[in-house]
């Protein structure tokens, strides 16, 4: 028997982010990485990324071309949950996100009546998109993304308002669709402004030697008159700091590989952090989970990890 299941399909703007919300889904929703084969997903993406690698095959494409295909970054399974979390390039990309969605939505309605051999098809789909603040603040990204997204392949999408989360306003949805805004305590910022202070808490010590290390050998506008600039070097200030801390573990590698695969930012720390248990808690209310992570009505994907 075909196993109806839940999507959400997560759009980050960067691979920072992307380690970012993976961890949160791990740590603190209990969701699972899962390694499938395009088969062994739930229609109808099962057949919607191989589309995508055979047409791309199809043309004549240089060798630098190979990696990207749109497919997703990471997959996460919790029951009859699974999380795909594609990185979007920034927010002025949103053609490549409306090409895959106009796809995936011609696509859905037909899933449960030529599932293709799948043994699990999804019955309902949540869509994210997650963006900095930068100096615009969560309003003006989310009305961004309101007119980025009111049509799809031609037809109307977006089209209700955003209604902010009551407890976390970095939150809004619109039905089955949500905006979640990175950014300081002002609204404004980027999502190093939730990293640096969990960073601080692990060892306050090592991040104070980083900065007096980067501060000594570059300059930084992080006290610019103009917002746009002051918001931008300060972000790529803590993001040096952040790749410099685990330069021992992970030497040469990115800010994203240490969000993802080092301790710099203790489980204990990361877990217990406000902003963290407050994007937590969104999640699990957009997704229709309990406090404890659980869905609502719990049901196990019959696909062996």
């Amino acid at each position: 028997m075909t196993q109806e299941v839940t999507a959400l399909l997560a759009f980050c703007e960067g691979t920072h982010d992307l380690a970012f919300v993976r961890r949160v889904l791990r740590s603190r929703l209990g969701f699972e990485k899962v390694d499938w084969q395009f088969s062994e997903f739930p229609a109808p993406v099962n057949s919607l990324f191989r589309q995508n690698v055979e047409r791309h095959a199809a043309q004549d494409l240089s060798l630098d071309m190979a990696h990207k295909f749109y497919l997703p970054d990471h997959v996460l399974r919790r029951d009859a949950c699974i999380a795909m979390l594609f990185n979007s390039g920034g927010k002025d990309k949103a053609f490549q996100i409306k090409n895959f969605l106009a796809d995936y939505l011609q696509l859905l309605p037909l899933a449960g009546t030529f599932p293709q051999g799948a043994n699990a098809l999804i019955a309902r789909s949540f869509v994210l998109f997650l963006n900095d603040a930068d100096s615009h603040g969560a309003l003006a990204v989310r009305t961004k993304i309101k007119q980025d997204f009111a049509t799809v392949d031609g037809r109307p999408w977006l089209t209700e308002d955003w209604s902010v989360d009551p407890a976390d306003p970095a939150g809004a949805v619109a039905a089955d669709i949500g905006a979640y805004v990175w950014g300081d305590e002002n609204g404004v910022g980027t999502l190093e402004d939730l990293l640096i202070p969990i960073h601080r808490a692990t060892d306050f010590g090592r991040v104070d030697a980083a900065e007096q290390c980067i501060d000594g050998l570059f300059n930084w506008d992080v006290d610019h008159d103009d917002p746009k600039r002051r918001i931008a070097e300060r972000a790529r200030r803590y993001k040096a700091v952040i790749a410099l801390l685990g330069q021992r573990k992970k030497p040469g590698m990115s800010q994203s590989v240490m969000i993802g695969q080092t301790k710099i930012m203790s489980d204990a720390h990361f877990c217990s952090d406000d902003r963290v248990s407050s994007f937590a808690a969104f999640l699990a209310r957009f997704l229709g989970m309990m406090n404890d992570g659980t869905l609502t009505d719990p049901q196990r994907m019959p696909i062996d990890d």
